[in-house]
C-alpha cells in the first residue's frame, strides 16, 4: 500500500480545496510539521474519514452510505500478491498486474467512483462495483485529539450494530418456537433490517423462504484505534512473536516482553456472541482450567448448555513464562500476533453498547465531524486489568509501573510491527512526546526496524505521523517532511520543506520550521534585555558582563552576547 496523492473538493474543517501530493516520498514515513493549531491533525483526520467511508460503502451490512459533505479523491498502489481477498476483485482490476494504481472518488452526493491506472490512461470501472482493496487503518494519539479517533468509532459503531441486531435476533430463536413464530421472527427483521442479511435471489422465495434466511457473516472492521482500553491486548499479542524478535525491537527498554497477562471477560450483560464465547474457551483452554477465577456466579442451566461456561464473569490467569501456555497461545492463533489482537478486540468491542446513545447515533452519520468522547475504562466484555513485563534475567515489572516514554514506545514498535503484516496506513498524532531526547533520535530507525520483514509482510504500509520533534525530522529526506500553516482566513496551507531536512542540525530545523529566533528559553531572553546596558556605561558593561557570566548556561547566545558587550 503507497498513498500517492489525496484531492479534497470542498472544505473539511480548516482543508479547502486542496491537492496533497506525496508521490514524490523516497521512504514509507511521512512528517507533517508546523506550529500548534496548523492543522497537521485534520489531514489525519481526512485520510481516516476517506478511508473510513470507503469501508462502509464497500460493507453491504453497513447502514449509511450518504454524503461526507465533501467530495474527495484518494489515488493509492497496491501489492496484490500477498492479497488473500484477491480472487473478490473483479477482472479489470486483475488485468493490470501484481502492483496496481487505484483512483478513488467520493462524490458530494456519496457515490464512488473506481479508476484503475493502465499503461499510458485511468479506466472507471463498472459504476457501482464495491469490491476494491482498502487498506487497514491504525491511528493513535498521545494526547486528548478525540478527534481522530472519530472515523474508527464511526465504523466500530457500524458493525457493533450488526451485531446488536443479530444477537437480539439469535435470541429469539433460541426460545422454544414453531415454524411459524420463527418464519414470524424472520420476517419482522428481514423488513427492518435488510442489511443483516444474505441478498435473496429469485430461487430464494419459496412459499417458506423465511424459515432459511442467512445472515451477513461480519468480518472486524480494518480500523483499529489503539487507546487505554486495548493497549493491554496489543502488548499481550507481542507474546506471539518470537522472544527474539521482541527483545530486539524494544532493545532500549528494560521490561518489554510480556510474561504474565491477567484477563478479565463479563458477559453478565449486553451481547453474547458465539465467536466472543469460543475465544473466551480458547483461553480458558489455553491457560488451564485452575488459572480461571470466578468473579460472578455460576451460569444457570440454560446459560450453560447455551454458552458452555461455567461462569459468565471471570478472570484468566495466562502464565506466558510457561513455555506449554506460550506455545498453546501461538499455535490456536497460528503464530499470528495480528489474528490474537483482532479475537480479543473484537470481544472488547461489544462494550460499545456502553457508549452514549446519543453519540452512537452522531456516529452513525457519514457527515458527522463533530467530537464525541468515547468512555474509558468503563464496563467491558474483555480487558487487560494486570499485565507483567520482562527483562533479560527474568526480572518482572507490571506495565502499568513503566514510565510513560517506556509505555509510549513499547505500543507504537508493538502496533508498526503487528499490523504492518497487513498493507496499512498508520495514522499517528504526536507518538513520540513522552520520549526522551536520547529515544526520539533513534524514533525514526526504530520505526523502520519494527515494520514486518519484507518476505513476512503482504506488501508495503506506510506510516503519518503529526510531530514537533526536530529529531523526527532530521531522520527524513525533505520529499517525506510536510509543513503546514494556518493563514488569517483560518485555511490551512500544506507544501514540501523548502530546504533539506536530512542530516540537518536541530537548532537549525527549529529555527527553520517552529519559528524560533534563540534557542535558549524566551524567559531568560527576556531577562538578559533588562539587563543590557541601554548606553555603553562602562561600569553598566562590566556589571552585564558579570551577571551573563555567573548566570547563564553555556550556549552560543552567551559567546555572542559576552562579544558584543567586549566591543
Amino acid at each position: 500500500m503507497r498513498l500517492i496523492s489525496l484531492n479534497l473538493s470542498g472544505g473539511y474543517k480548516g482543508l479547502k480545496d486542496q491537492f496533497f501530493d506525496f508521490s514524490y516520498a523516497q521512504d514509507n514515513i511521512f512528517a507533517l510539521i508546523g506550529l500548534n493549531g496548523s492543522g497537521k491533525s485534520q489531514l489525519l483526520e481526512l485520510i481516516g474519514e476517506t478511508f473510513a467511508y470507503l469501508e462502509r460503502w464497500q460493507r453491504a451490512e453497513f447502514k449509511n452510505k450518504t454524503s461526507l459533505g465533501f467530495s474527495v479523491a484518494v489515488h493509492y498502489q497496491w501489492d496484490l500478491r500477498n492479497d488473500s481477498a484477491v480472487m473478490s476483485y473483479p477482472d479489470e482490476l486483475m488485468n493490470h498486474g501484481e502492483s496496481i494504481e487505484l483512483k478513488v472518488t467520493i462524490e458530494l452526493d456519496g457515490a464512488v467512483v473506481l479508476n484503475v491506472r493502465g499503461a499510458d490512461e485511468w479506466h472507471v470501472i463498472q459504476l457501482g462495483e464495491r469490491h476494491f482493496p482498502i487498506p487497514l487503518v491504525v491511528g493513535y494519539a498521545s494526547g486528548l485529539n478525540e478527534n481522530l479517533q472519530r472515523s474508527f468509532m464511526k465504523n466500530a459503531v457500524q458493525y457493533f450494530e450488526v451485531r446488536r441486531i443479530s444477537s437480539q435476533r439469535l435470541k429469539m430463536l433460541s426460545r422454544e418456537i414453531n415454524d411459524e413464530q420463527l418464519a414470524e421472527i424472520n420476517k419482522k427483521y428481514l423488513k427492518k433490517y435488510p442489511h443483516i442479511f444474505d441478498p435473496l435471489s429469485e430461487g430464494d422465495f419459496f412459499p417458506n423462504y423465511h424459515l432459511n434466511l442467512r445472515e451477513v457473516n461480519p468480518a472486524s472492521s480494518n480500523f483499529n484505534y489503539l487507546d487505554y482500553d486495548n493497549v493491554g491486548l496489543l502488548i499481550l499479542s507481542l507474546s506471539i512473536l518470537p522472544t527474539e524478535t521482541v527483545f530486539q525491537l524494544l532493545d532500549e527498554i528494560t521490561y518489554k516482553h510480556p510474561v504474565k497477562a491477567v484477563l478479565h471477560y463479563d458477559f453478565r450483560s449486553g451481547i453474547i456472541e458465539d465467536d466472543a464465547i469460543r475465544d473466551v474457551k480458547m483461553l480458558i483452554r489455553i491457560a488451564g482450567s485452575d488459572q480461571v477465577k470466578p468473579t460472578g456466579g455460576r451460569t444457570t442451566d440454560n446459560q450453560y448448555e447455551l454458552y458452555e461456561l461455567e461462569y459468565l464473569s471471570g478472570e484468566i490467569t495466562l502464565e506466558l513464562s510457561d513455555e506449554t501456555v506460550l506455545n498453546r497461545l501461538r499455535e490456536d492463533n497460528y503464530y499470528d500476533s495480528f489474528a490474537l489482537f483482532k479475537r480479543l478486540n473484537n470481544i472488547q468491542q461489544l462494550g460499545i453498547k456502553n457508549w452514549d446513545r446519543t453519540s452512537r447515533l452522531k456516529l452513525m452519520k457519514d457527515d458527522f465531524i463533530g467530537t464525541v468522547k468515547k468512555p474509558l475504562q468503563s464496563r467491558l466484555p474483555l480487558s487487560v486489568v494486570e499485565l507483567l513485563m520482562a527483562n533479560e534475567q527474568g526480572d518482572t515489572v507490571k506495565f502499568d509501573d513503566l514510565s510513560d516514554g517506556e509505555a509510549q514506545l513499547i505500543q507504537v514498535i508493538a502496533a508498526t510491527r503487528i499490523f504492518s503484516q497487513a498493507q496499512a496506513i498508520f495514522l499517528f498524532d504526536e507518538p513520540e512526546t513522552h520520549l526522551n531526547p536520547s529515544w526520539r533520535t533513534y524514533f525514526h530507525q526504530r520505526l523502520t526496524e519494527a515494520f514486518t520483514p519484507e518476505n513476512e509482510s503482504k506488501g508495503q504500509s506506510q506510516f503519518f505521523l503529526s510531530t514537533h520533534s526536530p529529531f523526527m525530522i532530521s531522520s527524513l529526506k525533505r520529499e517525506n517532511v510536510f509543513f503546514f500553516e494556518r493563514n488569517d482566513m483560518g485555511y490551512i496551507s500544506m507544501e514540501p520543506v523548502s530546504s533539506q531536512t536530512y542530516g540537518t542540525s536541530f537548532d537549525i530545523l527549529v529555527k527553520n520550521h517552529y519559528g524560533l529566533r534563540s534557542l535558549i528559553s524566551q524567559t531568560v531572553v527576556e531577562d538578559v534585555k533588562n539587563r543590557l546596558p541601554e548606553d555603553n556605561d562602562p561600569e553598566a558593561v562590566i556589571v552585564a558582563r558579570r551577571w551573563i557570566e555567573e548566570n547563564l548556561g553555556d550556549s552560543m547566545e552567551k559567546a555572542y552576547l559576552l562579544r558584543k558587550l567586549e566591543n
